[in-house]
């Protein structure tokens, strides 16, 4: 069995202020709640709020209602997958049809994510029906055509983080954050580290960035995690030519609250060509972005001044820790390793 799921944070964060961070596993990940001491009654009421949005969206667990959606092509309407797909069909407008969540006939009728299957065939990819227009909302049902299946993975994470961020205002809760993967709010100002994409080594980073205002909403997506049966059929897919892109190996959105817009972007630029990728982001003044090609260059635009960046000088070279067999401690080596060339990061203005 592969390993297709590593549960780190492409993103790691560091407390301002002093916080306790509580995690759990939800939604396929660690869901990570930073509150104050005086606050931590509320991260009880945050993790339950997660985990309701995983009982309506995920497409694992049979007792979930996308589950059951796909699986009978008729359900009653529940009322936050209603919200999700709802959101999502805008989000499919905005993106010119690049973020859509029917891509579901592909990822979990072929590809299989999460499952130890066979590639699928290039005629099956092509052959598979995606089509927005296949969703149907009765007064107290929801109802899929006969071949769609949806696969609201692209936004759930991001539609989670604004469910638990919501629900901190209400309580006038300005201190925290709360972490999905790579699905992130802040807030107040934090410290965030970006993750090297060229390696599986959490501790190598190319930037360090400190938000400026609070209420940031980081979103990152990358095809350098998740992945099928090899690693280039990674888990972002090209809705229009059915398979995985290849343009960014990662790709950090920042803007201020909405972390399912954010989450949902995030994917649709992943897999779009670059020079659309760049043209549609730069519609969008309120969003700011740091994206990595697969040659390594780094492309990045801080629009709306929301971030100190400070790129860390990459080594070719970098010690790590490693298990030996041999002897019951951690012994040095040496690993070469490839890291994005941020001495000149270009800076993509509009």
């Amino acid at each position: 069995m592969r390993v297709l799921f590593l549960f780190t944070l492409p993103l790691l964060l560091l407390a301002q202020t002093p916080m306790q961070t509580r995690t759990q596993i939800l939604m396929g990940t660690y869901a990570s709640i930073s509150l104050p001491q005086n606050k931590q009654e509320h991260s009880s009421k945050a993790f339950h709020i997660i985990s309701n949005v995983e009982h309506a969206l995920s497409t694992f667990s049979p007792k979930a209602h996308l589950y059951r959606l796909n699986d009978k092509k008729t359900i009653p309407t529940h009322t936050l997958l209603k919200d999700a797909i709802q959101k999502s069909m805008y989000y499919y407008e905005q993106t010119q049809g690049y973020f859509d969540i029917t891509v579901g006939s592909l990822t979990k009728k072929l590809y299989h994510f999460g499952e130890d299957v066979a590639s699928p065939s290039t005629e099956a990819l092509q052959g598979a029906t995606l089509n927005i227009k296949g969703i149907h909302f009765r007064q107290k049902s929801i109802t899929l055509d006969e071949n769609i299946t949806l696969d609201l993975g692209g936004m759930g994470k991001g539609y989670a983080v604004d469910k638990v961020a919501n629900y901190f205002k209400e309580q006038n809760i300005t201190e925290g954050r709360v972490a999905l993967s790579g699905d992130i709010r802040c807030l107040n100002r934090c410290e965030l580290f970006v993750q090297s994409p060229f390696t599986p080594f959490e501790e190598l980073v190319f930037a360090k960035i400190l938000t400026k205002q609070p209420n940031v909403s980081i979103s990152t997506s990358g095809t350098y995690r998740r992945y099928a049966v090899k690693k280039e059929e990674h888990h972002l897919i090209d809705p229009k030519k059915r398979v995985p892109e290849k343009n960014f190996v990662s790709v950090s959105l920042f803007s201020l609250a909405n972390n399912s817009r954010l989450d949902a972007f995030a994917t649709a630029v992943s897999v779009m060509p670059k020079r659309l990728a760049l043209s549609f982001l730069n519609r969008f003044a309120d969003i700011s972005f740091i994206l990595v090609q697969t040659d390594g260059t780094i492309l990045y635009n801080d629009k709306q001044n929301l971030l100190d960046i400070e790129w860390i000088p990459y080594k070719e070279d970098a010690t790590i820790q490693t298990n030996t067999e041999s002897k019951d401690a951690y012994t040095k080596s040496i690993k070469s390793l490839t890291h994005p060339n941020i001495s000149h990061p270009i800076e993509i203005k509009r």
